[in-house]
């Protein structure tokens, strides 16, 4: 499961309760190898020595990424956005065996790291975030949906004159948005009643506000019910939030009209729609 800007806020607000002035007093990496080896991780192993008698000053998240910021003016960036577990243990009882980093911190408590598919573990200098591409895309100046300045007449001005698929406008490297993904677009449309290869130069203005409220509400429910579903938090509590559209609607039929739900290639994926309350 992808984790995109809800859950990376839960969890560094949780590690902001846990671990600020922490200091660590040793790490361990394990099976990072295929990590290294396509720059998910950094190149030289050595670099994570860094990490080495500093001491927590903030967690700060904005989009999937989420910046645990150290003294000495050292980093360490994690991106699970293609899914992840980031744990945190108060002894070495039932630690779990498989992880990529492991922080060993001089009260002896522990934080676990691993990344179930692509992302992102690296130790960096302030001095070095601006070569880094998950740093520079999320801590950017591309609009957050958490943030005070994403109001309906300020989204709306962005989508004007886009004469593109709404996919590519929420979603990827060129979106107006950070933190969300495949998975958030097909709730976030659904809601909206919007179909998916819709252009955002072609709705209308009630059109925009359904999309801009159906963004505040997936991203706000989610945080409030601790992620969605096959999301685990930094405790090992599974979220409760539920997609009223996705990948779990395979097969069903929709909740407010009962057709059968379809499934479309939309941007170099799969989204799952409801042919009559989503209709061209």
């Amino acid at each position: 499961m992808s984790i995109e800007l809800p859950e990376a806020y839960l969890l560094a607000e949780q590690m902001n309760e846990e671990l600020i002035e922490k200091q660590i007093g040793s790490y361990d990496l394990k099976n990072y190898e295929r990590l290294q080896k396509i720059g998910f991780l950094n190149r030289n192993i050595n670099e994570f020595d860094l990490l080495v008698d500093r001491k927590i000053i903030s967690i700060l998240s904005r989009g999937n990424l989420i910046r645990v910021v150290l003294d000495k003016e050292i980093n360490l960036l994690i991106g699970p956005e293609y899914g992840g577990i980031i744990s945190y243990h108060k002894d070495k009882n039932n630690l779990p065996e498989k992880f990529h980093l492991r922080i060993n911190f001089t009260d002896e408590t522990i934080l676990t790291i691993r990344l179930k598919g692509m992302g992102l573990i690296y130790t960096i200098k302030d001095k070095e975030l601006e070569h880094s591409y998950l740093y520079k895309r999320d801590f950017s100046d591309v609009l957050s949906p958490l943030e005070e300045n994403f109001t309906p007449n300020h989204f709306s001005e962005l989508l004007k004159g886009l004469n593109r698929g709404i996919k590519s406008i929420l979603v990827g490297k060129d979106a107006i948005l950070v933190g969300l993904s495949n998975s958030a677009f097909q709730d976030i449309i659904y809601r909206a009643k919007l179909y998916p290869k819709t252009k955002g130069s072609n709705l209308s203005e009630q059109q925009k506000k359904r999309l801009f409220d159906s963004i505040k509400t997936v991203v706000n429910e989610r945080i409030r019910l601790g992620g969605k579903f096959q999301f685990v938090d930094l405790y090992g509590k599974k979220g409760q939030y539920i997609p009223a559209m996705g990948p779990n609607m395979k097969a069903a039929t929709c909740v407010n009209c009962d057709s059968v739900i379809e499934k479309l290639s939309v941007g170099g994926g799969q989204v799952y729609y409801c042919p009559h309350c989503q209709a061209e």
